[in-house]
């Protein structure tokens, strides 16, 4: 039987937590709510305040709608009073004001003023809330897009998670699904959790579905959940008890597949089979952590060239983890050894592990990517050559681009990177085979314009190749007598 949210769950702190989320009280936080337009982000908002007001929390909706009146948002919400839930527009007198801008072809160059005007509003409202834990409701961050430049709404987005974690409120920020997903992924890096709505089409009616895809510091195996928008404007789930359990089932982070025994956790929760955290653990420890020079790099937007490297053939289940973890530890060596990071400074690189590899960005010369490709391919020849048994020489394939990403503080205060250029390296660097070292046109334009060095070794192996999320780039390869693989990516060849 199908019931709706406002019966069932007006306890919980987001609509449909039961359906999507099975490890008991959902963490307080901002969480980022997608879905393409038309799917019910505005709806969930309205179920999400009307379960807060059931429950006597103060509520506040923060529209970046200059269209949707405070009228509409009192009769979808049904409540009149201010007192138990605030509307709130600064778009009207900030936002709305660089729309001339905007119609004129430029972006308005700092958003500093809509922002604090928001952001004061949405605190001095949370503030006035007695006491209560607030619910906010930020709808949508899509409004912002013809009015600023992305990394302005990054730097929006991210005074508004301070400004709400500040709070202790319990917050949904929506934005509508693009065929990119490089902005929503960094403005869920910001926030502390991000929902999904999917619509499909079934022929007589229109599909939504919702799930909770990561929750921060929770390790969380996502499903999708059914719900309907009732003739009122409520939202109902249905589930039977057998399906919700089958979609309940704990799910091993290392292998990605079922635990019908007897389940083991990690420091941070997350479910192993009690022989693959052995190996994870393993693994944890020869990586590390990722590594960012403490105070070195502000929380914001910078621009990085990044190196994106992985180990071909490190999952082949005929190698044990002995030899995986010294194929891990000999490349790690080999790294470290090379100029161009060795010599780097400190606070001008970024190393990511990344499980079967590493992702290191440089904060100065681009052309540090291509010159630690190269040093490391002379390093692994010799190495390779001297390698005694079968199985220990290593391959590798690599990946190389340049562009902005967002450097900001997770929820134990690391640092962390995400963004276009960090995202476009690893895209190329799963085109590749062994030994190849591709670039994206990002950094490898650069540096064919750059030096005859470059123009000689870097060649273009694809004119338009289409990426995940169906991006288009050009993609070329670096190749010389002791670096590099000349061969076209198999990939690209057929």
């Amino acid at each position: 039987m199908v019931k709706s949210v406002h019966d069932e769950e007006k306890k919980e702190v987001i609509p449909g937590r039961r359906h999507v989320f099975f490890k008991g009280a959902l963490p307080r936080g901002a969480f980022l709510l997608t879905g393409p337009a038309g799917s019910g982000k505005t709806m969930y908002c309205m179920q999400f305040l009307r379960d807060g007001i059931a429950a006597g929390e103060r509520c506040v909706y923060v529209s970046l709608d200059p269209l949707f009146s405070e009228e509409k948002f009192k009769r979808l919400v049904g409540s009149q009073e201010a007192e138990v839930v605030l509307f709130v527009a600064p778009t009207t007198t900030t936002i709305a004001a660089s729309s001339s801008s905007a119609r004129s072809g430029k972006k308005a160059k700092d958003p500093a003023g809509a922002a604090a005007v928001l952001l004061e509003q949405v605190r001095g409202s949370v503030a006035a809330s007695s006491g209560a834990p607030a619910r906010v409701a930020v709808d949508s961050i899509t409004h912002l897009l013809p009015h600023f430049s992305e990394s302005e709404v990054l730097e929006f987005v991210a005074g508004l998670a301070s400004a709400l974690r500040n709070a202790g409120a319990m917050a949904v920020v929506t934005l509508t699904t693009t065929p990119s997903r490089d902005l929503s992924d960094t403005v869920a890096s910001l926030l502390d959790g991000t929902l999904q709505i999917k619509l499909e089409d079934e022929g007589k009616e229109l599909a939504r579905s919702l799930r909770l895809l990561a929750v921060r510091g929770t390790y969380h195996n996502p499903v999708w959940a059914r719900f309907s928008i009732t003739q009122e404007g409520s939202l109902a789930f249905g589930q039977d008890e057998q399906e919700q359990a089958e979609l309940a089932m704990t799910i091993c982070k290392l292998c990605d597949k079922p635990i019908a025994g007897k389940v083991a956790y990690d420091a941070e929760d997350a479910p192993f089979h009690p022989h693959c955290l052995e190996t994870y653990r393993k693994l944890s420890d020869i990586y590390g952590s990722s590594v960012i020079h403490p105070a070195a790099i502000p929380v914001g937007v910078v621009n990085a060239s990044f190196f994106f490297i992985d180990i071909v053939g490190l999952s082949d289940p005929s190698l044990s983890v002995e030899k995986q973890i010294k194929k891990i530890e000999n490349l790690n060596r080999l790294i470290s050894s090379c100029d161009a990071v060795a010599k780097a400074p400190r606070d001008k690189r970024i190393i990511l592990p990344t499980g079967d590899g590493m992702a290191i960005g440089f904060l100065m010369n681009p052309e540090l990517p291509l010159q630690l490709s190269m040093q490391l391919h002379r390093k692994l020849g010799v190495f390779n050559r001297g390698a005694a048994g079968a199985g220990e020489a290593i391959g590798v394939r690599i990946g190389l681009s340049a562009g902005p990403v967002f450097v900001v503080s997770d929820i134990n205060g690391n640092q962390n990177v995400w963004g276009p250029g960090i995202i476009l390296a690893r895209r190329v660097m799963d085109i590749g085979d062994d030994r190849h070292i591709l670039l994206a046109d990002s950094l490898a334009e650069q540096l064919i314009n750059l030096k005859d060095e470059y123009r000689a070794t870097i060649k273009l192996v694809s004119p338009k190749f289409t990426i995940k999320h169906g991006q288009a780039i050009k993609v070329y390869s670096a190749s010389g007598a002791d670096f590099g693989n000349p061969k076209v990516p198999a990939r690209l060849a057929s």
